[in-house]
């Protein structure tokens, strides 16, 4: 067991998304000391070395299990063309525990948990948005409606950089996947931005569809969304409105017939009282600078704070390893189903707020 009289040493590799890790760990000066960053060298990195004041490294070599205890890898996997993966994977070797950001192919996760066991170190995929207030609210609300209810279907929407992160929402709100099975419904046709897959998700009925388009100049912009998911129960439905948006609770309209027989709309039943929507949360006004901020951030918080007594408590992770690789596997088969993605062109953006209407 580490001594949990320190704060454990942190290197971030990468440098776009890897500023809100930064950012995350600077909450978190308590748990957690920020030691380095780990680039490739650009005039970004060695600007981020200088403004967290750590040292900037560009090789794996020159890290250590003496002089860091985590990597939070942040930089495309593998399965996107990048190098995370052989990144994570040497740095386990030499018994250092790393979190990776989204998504890894299912053989590299394996191949990372295999070379973890056997250095003694700790593995673990970040899929980010679970971790998200709104997204853990959703998890958490649905869990308890199942749990005095059944789940009738699930309606979801993404865009395809952010669809495992959509399988691993369901995973947990639903307790797993098996079993699943997914089947593209439309031609994908180019003037339809979604492509449209139908099948079962831990046995239930889905409707998913998945933005499956790339500005290949501008691959983290012009997507139309991030997650939309309704849980349509017995009881109601729970519905995401996005990732970094509210979750509400629509309760199932029913109207009870009266004595004699007929619809009871004016009358006095307990159902008349109900809200026909409630919000998980207190509805607040949220920008784009909080979401980067302090939504985003707290959920790396989120996210390291798990990893961290995990590691200092030597938990057997086995199942959690069980649980990625499966949902890996879900991932994969939905993938193969849609196909590559189209090629677009992003239309250029002004920022609208509803008084632009």
């Amino acid at each position: 067991m580490m001594s949990l009289e320190r704060p454990l040493r942190v290197v971030v590799c990468g440098t776009r998304f890897g500023r809100v890790y930064l950012r995350g760990i600077e909450k978190l000066k308590d748990k957690f000391q920020l030691v380095g960053i780990l680039a490739r060298g650009s005039e970004q990195a060695a600007k981020c070395a200088r403004e967290y004041k750590v040292p900037l490294y560009t090789s794996t070599e020159q890290l250590t299990k003496e002089n860091v205890d985590i990597v939070c890898v942040v930089i495309r996997s593998a399965v996107l063309g990048g190098a995370g993966t052989n990144i994570a994977d040497q740095l386990l070797s030499k018994g250092i525990n790393v979190i990776q950001e989204h998504p890894v192919h299912y053989e590299d996760v394996l191949r990372c948990r295999k070379t973890a066991r056997k250095s003694g170190a700790y593995y673990q995929i970040n899929s980010f948005y679970s971790n998200l207030q709104t997204v853990r609210s959703f998890i958490d609300v649905t869990r308890k409606v199942l749990k005095k209810s059944e789940a009738i279907y699930i309606d979801a929407a993404c865009s395809m950089q952010v669809l495992y992160p959509l399988v691993d929402i369901l995973g947990q709100a639903l307790g797993g996947f098996r079993p699943w099975s997914f089947k593209l419904d439309n031609d994908n046709s180019e003037k339809n931005p979604f492509s449209s897959l139908s099948g079962e998700f831990n046995g239930i009925p889905i409707s998913l569809r998945v933005m499956n388009q790339m500005d290949t100049s501008d691959p983290d912009n012009h997507t139309h969304l991030l997650h939309r998911i309704v849980i349509e129960t017995t009881m109601g439905s729970i519905m995401m409105t996005d990732s970094n948006g509210i979750v509400l609770w629509n309760p199932t309209m029913y109207v009870p017939h009266n004595i004699d027989d007929v619809l009871d709309l004016y009358g006095e039943n307990e159902f008349l009282d109900f809200q026909v929507t409630e919000p998980l949360l207190p509805i607040e006004k949220r920008s784009y600078k909080d979401v980067y901020n302090n939504l985003w951030p707290n959920g790396i918080v989120a996210a390291l704070e798990g990893f961290r007594y995990k590691i200092l408590n030597s938990k057997n992770d086995n199942q959690l390893a069980q649980y990625e690789l499966t949902a890996c596997q879900v991932w994969k088969n939905i993938g193969e189903e849609l196909g590559p993605a189209k090629i677009v062109k992003g239309k250029n953006l002004y920022p609208t707020s509803l008084k632009d209407l």
